[in-house]
């Protein structure tokens, strides 16, 4: 059975033998799951060695609606404050948000083109704060280019939470499948589970048919520089504004993003590691943020009942504190 994971992009073989619950899988198709994890923290904000941190785990649920969508939801969503014996944290952080102001259950839609997200549909009346934490985990999905590109290294304008962006791709060679998986993360999310249905990763022709399989490891590197995002915005996991402008208490400005997408036969993985400047206003003192968003494909299940449809929609484009747009009746 052909389950669509990121439509034009990637589909999943999955193994179903049991005639009768083929007929199942027909009718409402798979479901996947990512494992998502947030990592936040803020060093020198009075010594060099302070590092505050913050992290969040949740679970993504997506399934394809159509041809061109994936209809999501978010689920087991929790904020941790690591202690100071995990890691480089010196203490908790509680700047971001709290457990009354995070991402709910409610669906939202994922529109794609052939080289990536188009746009998000959304209730009209979610909180624009809630929104952009929800761009910014599901722009892991967004590849930003057509995959049958062949060049090794290329450069790429590509929509984002910081706003139309140049951005270098290097596709990345490497066979080995090791420190994929704790690198980036703190090691909690549980190893080698046993969950969902057996599963192939293949890649898509623009058709949405199987083009071929995934004979060898993908991993693609981009790399942006927030200079040269005309119009940007600069946005960091729970802020409610751009801080970038300088005319408040506060200013902050990214310095480098860097992202990671990773694919094998049965393993999806897309991490993107953030990091930047923040000062109070009229001081000198500079403390730095970081931010590293990691999504992982956990397991595909079989849907039990059709899509949901949103509510009272809006459209909306992934650029961070953005506004909504009417969706008209025909679309």
């Amino acid at each position: 059975m052909l389950v669509t994971i990121l439509p034009y992009f990637l589909a999943a073989q999955v193994a179903v033998d049991d005639t009768s619950r083929q007929s199942e899988w027909a009718m409402y198709g798979g479901e996947c799951t990512y494992d998502v994890f947030v990592m936040m923290s803020l060093s020198n904000i009075t010594r060099a060695d302070d590092n505050f941190c913050s992290s969040i785990k949740s679970e993504l649920k997506c399934r394809p609606k159509g041809q061109d969508s994936l209809s999501c939801h978010f689920q087991n969503s929790r904020i941790r404050h690591p202690g100071p014996e995990e890691g480089n944290c010196t203490n908790s952080m509680g700047s971001v948000p709290t457990r009354t102001r995070f991402i709910d259950e409610e669906p939202f839609e994922i529109r794609f083109d052939p080289r990536g997200i188009q746009n998000l549909v959304v209730h009209r009346t979610i909180p624009r704060w809630q929104l952009d934490m929800i761009k910014v985990i599901v722009s892991q999905l967004n590849i930003g280019f057509e995959v049958l590109e062949r060049r090794d290294r290329f450069a790429i304008m590509e929509n984002s939470t910081m706003g139309y962006c140049e951005v270098d791709v290097k596709f990345v060679h490497d066979s080995s499948e090791e420190n994929d998986d704790d690198e980036h993360e703190d090691g909690s999310v549980e190893q080698g589970e046993k969950e969902g249905e057996d599963f192939e990763i293949q890649f898509m022709s623009t058709n949405n048919k199987p083009a071929r399989t995934l004979d060898e490891k993908f991993h693609v590197q981009k790399i942006r520089e927030p200079t040269r995002c005309p119009r940007r915005t600069i946005y960091f996991f729970g802020n409610e504004g751009d801080y970038s402008r300088g005319n408040g208490e506060l200013y902050m400005d990214m310095t480098d993003s860097t992202s990671h997408i990773m694919i094998t036969k049965n393993k999806f993985k897309s991490l993107t590691m953030s990091a930047g400047v923040m000062k109070m206003a009229n001081k000198s003192h500079v403390m730095r943020p970081h931010q590293n968003i990691v999504l992982k494909l956990k397991r595909i299940d079989l849907a039990r009942n059709s899509p949901p449809e949103i509510q009272n929609p809006a459209s909306t484009s992934l650029f961070a504190f953005s506004s909504l747009e009417t969706i008209p009746e025909d679309a």
